[in-house]
């Protein structure tokens, strides 16, 4: 495995804006004019047209257009999920093309560690996390760099992100992140995880030999298939819609 001795500072991330868009029905029934009364008390009010008002009922329950009643076809190959667990998967499948004697619990070790770095990241930038202070932070980071040197970890590179690894798991911090499948899976439903999984590997296949060029890009292809959603604090724990046809084209663009 390509190892380097020195653990370095953790990039952070750009808030990526989302919108939201809401459609709006007009109301195009009328209503009809009532019928004229009559001056006198003892005039009775129109019986109502049992036909008129059945067909009323049938009008509302009028089928959708055959363009709506396409369900199933345009949720094919759409997977509804929040952000980090896309991250981390696609991470980690990163991770195992990189280093491919890694075990692939460590991969899913570093992929969650480069995910919750993330997480952290944008909840600070959006203020939903406290910012640590600025000299008790590079003192943490100092005496970790430290440790990593004496201590004489293995470290990997991975879509620019530098982790310490130690006995097969990446360290986020002091902590080891413990690589967890089955947590990961059921995030997506077995069967989605599977086509999600498999789609990241396909895509990958076509960077072989070009490890320098992937690390650089690999990032920004997540942010061009990631799930959209609101920025801000709005759009923090939301789930959006992970379309596998707009990851091949991401990763096949570069």
């Amino acid at each position: 495995m390509p190892t380097t001795r020195s653990a370095t500072k953790q990039p952070t991330l750009e808030e990526v804006k989302g919108t939201e868009t809401k459609d709006k029905k007009a109301n195009e029934s009328r209503k009809r004019k009532a019928p004229a009364q009559t001056a006198s008390s003892n005039s009775k009010k129109p019986k109502t047209d049992k036909k008129s008002a059945q067909s009323k009922q049938e009008a509302k329950a009028e089928p959708e257009p055959e363009d709506a009643k396409t369900g199933e076809q345009q949720t094919e190959g759409v997977i509804t999920i929040n952000r980090a667990p896309v991250l981390e998967l696609w991470a980690s499948c990163v991770a195992h093309f990189f280093y491919p004697e890694m075990s692939w619990d460590t991969c899913l070790s570093v992929g969650g560690a480069i995910a919750t770095i993330t997480a952290v990241a944008k909840g600070r930038s959006i203020g939903t996390m406290d910012k640590p202070e600025p000299g008790a932070a590079e003192e943490r980071r100092q005496k970790r760099k430290d440790k990593a040197e004496k201590d004489e970890l293995d470290e990997v590179e991975v879509m620019h992100f530098k982790l310490t690894v130690k006995d097969g798991q990446a360290l986020v911090g002091n902590k080891p992140k413990k690589g967890n499948e089955a947590a990961l899976r059921k995030k997506y439903g077995d069967e989605q995880y599977a086509q999600a999984k498999a789609a990241f590997e396909e895509a990958l296949g076509d960077w072989k030999d070009k490890n320098d060029e992937l690390n650089g890009q690999a990032f920004k292809m997540y942010e061009d298939f990631r799930p959209s959603i609101p920025s801000g604090q709005k759009g923090w724990g939301k789930k959006g819609q992970l379309n596998l046809q707009n990851v091949k084209d991401a990763v096949s663009a570069g």
